[in-house]
């Protein structure tokens, strides 16, 4: 059995947290509620990568939020409280340098040779 990882490890905490506040009827169904539709699911990330001289924060921000989305469901990609969440992820993950170098050469590896 592989190890996990620190990544692994925020997913599965955000994963529980969530379910925790879907639970307990926080925020349950305001999507569906103001009518707004969510994307079928995350995209735009290589496209993004594509973009000559595109701020590597930037793109580390979409790569963990296309994460968290494909792991927690794309219809939270709208909600505020999400993105405050990714705003945290990323953060964390900065802070940590393996973890943000190994963030970086992800970044490195979307962008086109």
């Amino acid at each position: 059995m592989d190890p996990i990882s620190n990544a692994d490890r925020l997913v599965l905490l955000l994963r529980r947290k969530l379910q925790e506040r879907a639970k307990a009827g926080a925020g349950a169904n305001a999507l569906a509620r103001s009518g707004v539709q969510a994307p079928a699911e995350p995209s735009g990330l290589h496209a993004l990568a594509a973009v000559e001289g595109a701020d590597e924060r930037l793109l580390r921000r979409a790569l963990i939020q296309n994460l968290l989305a494909d792991q927690l469901g794309p219809a939270l990609l709208n909600d505020a409280q999400f993105q405050q969440i990714v705003s945290r992820v990323t953060q964390a993950i900065e802070e940590d340098d393996a973890t943000s170098r190994l963030l970086s050469r992800l970044i490195a590896d979307l962008r086109p040779s």
